[in-house]
């Protein structure tokens, strides 16, 4: 009797790797209470842009440092790209927190972009290396939309420059589970030139856009439609909240 074997090829195994299904997600603070309850903090393996009018926003990159090293002991790669890193403001935060100030400003690696060609050879060229030997938890570029709006690079130039740098932070927050922020203030809110701001909008996870009134910032998260205030209080005034009452 003829027997017939089987001639099904596995050309794939189905397994994977145990690290590869146990992947948290983690979120790193803000440090401002009325964002953080509303996003849930800045997650890993998304990126988020934080965008508007409100003084708040660069503070946040100052905070969100301090908090990955406090919370988790990681590095955080910061890219400059409008002068608005700081590390006294960075250090002020960690002792306002109690947290070692020599140890946080050890876990920030700061790296500031004159001009959008410069910007571009820091995100295409050195990003990943720098990831690789230093394993950050946390990529923060600051004023990110700036070096785009130079007059002196050609509008098409510029959009192209952004996409492809877009592309790659993308891929960078995927592959090495990055907890990214981009930053962007603007105080005269000026309109969508050259659209860098929608190219940016239609290629994060979320835009957390902060708009400065008086006597508050409202918050809204652009993506999930979900809004938010930040009462601006005197010092040493208290919100019911204070007194255990909600409302």
């Amino acid at each position: 009797m003829e027997m017939k074997l089987s001639t099904h090829v596995i050309e794939k195994p189905d397994f994977l790797l145990a690290k590869d299904i146990l992947k948290p997600t983690i979120a790193v603070p803000s440090g401002i209470k009325e964002l953080d309850d509303l996003l849930g903090g800045f997650k890993s393996g998304e990126i988020t842009f934080i965008d508007g009018d409100s003084n708040l926003i660069s503070n946040i990159p100052n905070q969100v440092c301090v908090n990955t090293y406090c919370m988790l002991r990681s590095y955080v790669v910061y890219i400059d790209g409008g002068i608005c890193a700081d590390p006294y403001r960075i250090s002020n935060y960690a002792r306002k927190m109690e947290v070692n100030q020599k140890e946080a400003l050890e876990h920030v690696f700061i790296s500031r972009a004159f001009t959008v060609y410069q910007l571009t050879t820091l995100i295409q060229d050195r990003l990943e290396a720098t990831i690789k030997r230093y394993k950050p938890l946390t990529l923060i570029i600051g004023s990110f939309p700036i070096l785009y709006l130079d007059s002196d690079v050609p509008c098409k130039e510029a959009q192209t420059l952004l996409r492809s740098n877009l592309h790659k932070i993308r891929e960078l927050t995927t592959k090495y589970d990055l907890v990214t922020i981009f930053t962007n203030i603007e105080k005269k809110m000026l309109p969508n030139i050259r659209n860098v701001r929608s190219i940016i909008y239609q290629n994060v996870d979320e835009t957390v856009f902060l708009k400065e009134t008086q006597p508050a910032t409202c918050i809204e998260l652009v993506n999930k439609d979900k809004k938010s205030i930040i009462f601006h209080l005197n010092a040493g005034q208290l919100r019911l909240e204070d007194f255990g009452v909600v409302i």
